[in-house]
């Protein structure tokens, strides 16, 4: 899904779920505070641990500053979250424009990592109120939430649909924060309900109410499969369902297709998924960059393509950001799976969706992935963009007003597939 990055870094040794804080911590947000107020970003350059200033380096600070600044504003709020794990504790920053909040990560004075994080809402939220935490399930790290919808007056066996969300911290209702919001899993959710099919969608590990089931520093591909699998497990297990079906968005297609290898489902819906392997997405779109960047960034690819870790210095902060060490493995474990080689080994109904005014996948890929299997039944849904709502030319207004409808062309093509699927 398309996000609106700032420039940062992650730097972190352990994870962290906490709620109490201590003197020297609060000590160093509040000069940070205060370093960020007055621009003395000098200043605010000794408040990082040698890892970070190793990385970042004082222009890179510079330019995080800048960044932050310029899109966020002044900070207006600093808390801490939790109590500290592994020494490390957590306090979250919220800004003027509440974008997004940053979350510094401070270990014996010293600054190890910065976070973005989705800005906390109000208790009012429409997608709050209608997501309640009513299917769970554990990792080896803590709970994954969900939210099960069934039907109104269920008598006998129907199918659930199990959604998969896409790239980033993207929830239970395609939502980040109040960077993006359109609640398209939860509008879909509860339009396959008034159709009479049920269906799951949950926060994936590190993201909402399931920001405490992740292993920060060693998180892989894999790890979202997995997660699904505990979740279809599950639904396995209750008398209500008929069949399950597994519907991935974006990066949540190619952990779909990846699920349904492992486990058996009844069918796979793709929306809007890639056929490309994460390594050939990210030179595309870095072409966008400066030429010196672009070469260094395919260097680094080409290296991280063969399994290998990067330990060089890079100079760049956007550069920073996308190969930091924390999320190599992640990088490393996503190239090895090029979607349209796994969809091919599938032997079940699969339904793959595109939108004509998708500006993130476009036509071109949905089109491969679906001619990577012969059995998949392929609709490009003019006028969809890759949040599946209605939309013409490159307007972002779908990304972040929430009240906009699905497409009307979406609801009617995932239920008829649903339909007519064959009896178990």
């Amino acid at each position: 899904m398309k996000r609106i990055f700032l420039t940062m870094i992650i730097l972190l040794t352990g994870f962290y779920v906490s709620l109490a804080q201590s003197e020297s911590s609060i000590e160093t947000i509040q000069k940070f505070s205060k370093f960020y107020k007055d621009q003395q970003i000098d200043s605010a350059f000794t408040l990082f641990s040698p890892k970070v200033q190793a990385a970042l380096k004082i222009e890179g600070t510079k330019q995080l500053f800048a960044q932050i600044k310029s899109q966020l504003g002044e900070i207006v709020r600093s808390r801490a979250i939790g109590t500290p794990v592994n020494e490390i504790q957590e306090y979250r920053l919220t800004f003027e424009r509440p974008l997004i909040d940053l979350a510094l990560m401070i270990n014996n004075k010293l600054i190890v990592g910065i976070l973005q994080k989705a800005v906390e809402k109000d208790k009012g939220d429409i997608a709050d109120l209608e997501s309640p935490d009513n299917f769970t399930v554990n990792n080896s790290f803590g709970a994954l939430y969900g939210t099960l919808v069934i039907p109104n007056k269920q008598t006998e066996k129907i199918p659930v649909v199990i959604f998969i969300s896409g790239s980033g911290p993207t929830d239970r209702n395609m939502n980040q924060g109040n960077l993006i919001r359109t609640n398209s899993f939860l509008l879909l959710a509860n339009s396959l309900a008034a159709n009479g099919i049920a269906s799951l969608r949950y926060d994936k590990r590190g993201v909402g109410k399931s920001e405490g089931a992740l292993k920060s520093n060693n998180i892989e591909l894999n790890d979202y499969v997995n997660d699904a699998e505990l979740f279809i497990k599950k639904l396995k297990a209750d008398s209500r369902f008929s069949k399950i079906i597994i519907l991935g968005h974006s990066e949540g297609s190619t952990i779909g297709i990846l699920t349904a290898k492992k486990t058996k489902v009844n069918a796979l819906i793709s929306l809007c998924g890639p056929s490309s392997d994460l390594g050939t997405i990210l030179r595309k779109q870095l072409k966008t960059l400066p030429d010196s960047n672009y070469t260094i960034a395919s260097k680094i690819l080409d290296t991280l393509q063969t399994g290998k870790l990067i330990h060089q210095k890079i100079s760049s902060p956007t550069l920073v950001a996308l190969f930091n060490p924390v999320v190599q493995p992640y990088l490393i474990s996503s190239m090895k799976y090029q979607p349209s080689i796994e969809l091919k080994k599938l032997t079940i109904p699969i339904f793959i969706l595109g939108g004509t005014e998708d500006q993130q996948i476009g036509i071109e890929n949905t089109e491969r992935l679906a001619k990577s299997n012969p059995k998949s039944q392929l609709l490009l849904i003019k006028g969809m963009n890759h949040v599946l709502k209605s939309t013409t030319g490159k307007t972002t207004e779908s990304y972040t007003n929430p009240d906009l409808p699905l497409h009307g062309g979406l609801v009617s093509s995932i239920t008829k597939f649903i339909n007519n699927l064959p009896n178990n």
